[in-house]
């Protein structure tokens, strides 16, 4: 009686579609800080073409540079910042499984200090549509309004960071549980963004976005810390295991006079003609 086991071969040595190997922390690091600039530019050239009169609405109105306008820019950047991290064809799914932590910490924290300095140029396109002492007016000028908008970004990515980890590690089912909150956050991060812009600095407006950034990081370390509880690892075979776990069944089957022709294990012996259909004349 052969021992090989039932059920088809195993599959070749070398797959059509290899899974992306996890790069190192560094580039993992340098990969968001580098996105994160190149988003900052991209809503301050929202918000210059604004200022040109050429950006206009679905029904054909035209969007005012003002500080709304830069509010909602600014919170489109926190609600997108999850989405750096985010890589298909890795099997982590870009949030790494080692070094996470301090990875993800020091991205909010350097990504928001990055967008927050290149946001200091966005006063100078709202001109006479800013409001004086409004922080979307005095953010260049002001160290309040600059320390409030750091806050803001800190914050905002930290939470949106939060709600959008657990939906990618783990699986639809979790997405689908946090789908409507996440898209509630949506609104409350784009509506927060125009209240910071659109009025002036404040104490307590400062010591709510701390208590906000504080507790957002907070969370996201303790997410870091459960990433592989809500999406446990699976060991993953290079091409040289897919390899040499191929050699090993072609000679097992050679040892046992089983080549590539020979009909399959179990079917070795004559088999019976097929039986006429019912009804049939003989």
């Amino acid at each position: 009686m052969s021992e090989t086991p039932a059920g088809p071969p195993p599959p070749g040595p070398l797959p059509l579609h290899e899974v992306e190997p996890v790069p190192t922390w560094t580039r993992d690091f340098l990969r968001v800080l580098g996105i994160s600039f190149f988003g900052a530019l991209f809503f301050t050239f929202l918000i210059w073409l604004a200022s040109t009169g050429l950006m206009l609405q679905q029904n054909f109105q035209v969007i005012e540079a003002d500080a709304v306008w830069m509010g909602v820019c600014a919170g489109g950047m926190a609600f997108l910042f999850p989405f750096l991290f985010t890589e298909y064809k890795r099997s982590d799914d870009g949030f790494r499984r080692d070094g996470l932590i301090p990875l993800i910490l020091l991205s909010v924290v350097a990504s928001a200090v990055i967008v927050t300095l290149v946001a200091l140029v966005w006063p100078f396109f709202l001109g006479e549509r800013a409001v004086p002492g409004t922080v979307a007016a005095e953010l260049n000028t002001d160290p309040a309004s600059c320390f409030l908008i750091l806050l803001f970004f800190i914050g905002g990515m930290a939470w949106s960071t939060s709600m959008m980890m657990p939906m990618m590690i783990g699986g639809y089912k979790v997405a689908l549980w946090l789908l409507l909150p996440y898209l509630g956050f949506v609104f409350l991060i784009l509506f927060a963004g125009v209240r910071v812009f659109d009025n002036p600095p404040s104490l307590l407006t400062t010591m709510i976005w701390v208590a906000v950034s504080l507790f957002g990081l907070a969370a996201l370390t303790v997410l870091s810390m459960l990433r592989n509880v809500i999406d446990k690892a699976t060991p993953q075979m290079t091409a040289a295991e897919r390899e040499a776990d191929y050699q090993r069944y072609l000679e097992d089957r050679r040892r046992r006079g089983l080549t590539n022709e020979s009909p399959l294990p179990g079917i070795d012996g004559p088999q019976r003609p097929p039986r006429p259909p019912r009804g049939s004349r003989r």
